[in-house]
C-alpha cells in the first residue's frame, strides 16, 4: 500500500453565507429524488427546458459552465411556465450548486493568494482557462491595488472569443494575453525564463489520468516562482454521479477524492507540508492550493 502523507490539510468550506448549502428538508428530499435523476432518459432532461438542452449541448465546456454559474436562483418563466420550472429543477440539483460553488471557492482562494504577496506586481497563468470566470472576476475586485499580467491558455477558440468579449466589457483586456494551444503544447514551447506568481487550472485536472496530471504539475512547480501558488481542482464521486455523467452529458470525468489527490500529489515535485484541499459544502468539488 502507497504512502499517503499525512500533513496535507483537508477541510470542508460550508459557511451558509459564502456557499449553497443543502438544509434539513432538501436533504430528506434528495434521499428520493436523487435516485430518480439517475434514471431518467436523457431525452427528458434535454427536451425539459431550452437551457437544459443548451447544457448537453455544450457539456464540459465552459458555454455550458456559464449557464450554470449565471443562474441567479430565480424563476424565469420568458420562455412559459413549464421551461421556467425546469431550469430552476436542474440548477438547484447538487452538481449544479456544487459548480458554483467551486467558483466562489475559486475566487476566495485566489483572492487570497494574490493578498499574500508582499509586492505589487502579479503574473497570473490560466491554463485551460474557459473563460476565465474566476480570474477576471478577482482582477476586478483588485485592479486598482495590483498591477496584473495574465496569460490565459486554452485550446479552444470559442472560449477565448468569449473570454475576449467578457474582459473587454470589464474594461481589463489589456492585462490579457490570450494563447490558444494545448497546455502540452504550451509548455513545450514555454519560455522557462519566465516565472508566475499564480497558476490556476481549475476544472482540467478532471479529465487527466495520475501520470499525465504528476507530469503536467512537475510543469506547473518549474513554472512558479519562489512562493508562488498553484490552484487546481478536481470532482469527487457523489450521489449523483449518474445523473452529471450519462443524462446531462458530462462525460469522461476522472472522479478523484482526497486521498487519491493526496497519493499524485505526493509524487509531484509540490512538498506536501505546502499542500492544501478543500471542499466546497456538497463535498463534490476538492480545491487544491500547493505552495512552492
Amino acid at each position: 500500500m502507497e504512502n499517503i502523507p499525512k500533513n496535507i490539510k483537508i477541510t470542508i468550506d460550508n459557511d451558509p453565507k459564502d456557499y449553497e448549502v443543502n438544509k434539513f428538508l432538501r436533504k430528506f428530499i434528495n434521499f428520493f429524488l436523487v435516485p430518480i435523476l439517475n434514471r431518467l432518459p436523457r431525452g427528458l432532461f434535454v427536451r425539459s427546458s431550452k437551457k437544459a438542452g443548451n447544457v448537453h449541448k455544450h457539456a464540459t465546456t465552459h458555454k455550458a459552465l456559464e449557464i450554470i454559474y449565471s443562474f441567479d436562483n430565480s424563476f424565469n418563466f420568458k420562455k412559459g411556465i413549464l421551461d421556467g420550472f425546469f431550469t430552476y429543477f436542474w440548477q438547484k440539483t447538487n452538481n449544479c450548486k456544487a459548480l458554483r460553488n467551486r467558483l466562489k471557492l475559486v475566487k476566495k482562494e485566489l483572492d487570497r493568494a494574490i493578498q499574500s504577496f508582499n509586492k505589487k506586481d502579479i503574473k497570473i497563468l490560466n491554463l485551460a482557462s474557459g473563460s476565465s470566470a474566476a480570474v477576471m472576476d478577482i482582477i476586478v475586485m483588485h485592479k486598482n491595488n495590483f498591477d496584473f499580467e495574465v496569460l490565459a491558455v486554452d485550446k479552444n477558440d470559442s472560449a477565448i472569443e468569449d473570454a475576449q468579449k467578457m474582459a473587454s466589457a470589464l474594461d481589463i483586456s489589456h492585462l490579457f494575453n490570450w494563447n490558444q494551444d494545448t497546455i502540452s503544447n504550451f509548455f513545450k514551447k514555454y519560455n522557462k525564463n519566465i516565472k508566475f506568481d499564480i497558476i490556476e487550472m481549475v476544472g482540467f485536472l478532471d479529465y487527466l489520468k495520475d501520470d499525465k496530471a504528476i507530469s503536467l504539475f512537475n510543469e506547473i512547480h518549474s513554472a512558479l516562482t519562489d512562493g508562488g501558488i498553484f490552484i487546481t481542482g478536481n470532482v469527487k464521486d457523489n450521489s449523483e454521479k449518474r445523473f452529471a455523467t450519462e443524462v446531462v452529458g458530462w462525460h469522461n470525468l476522472v472522479f478523484r477524492n482526497e486521498f487519491d489527490l493526496m497519493r499524485i500529489l505526493s509524487k509531484s515535485k509540490f512538498k506536501s507540508s505546502d499542500i492544501k484541499i478543500i471542499y466546497e459544502p456538497q463535498n463534490i468539488h476538492g480545491i487544491v492550493v500547493c505552495k512552492k
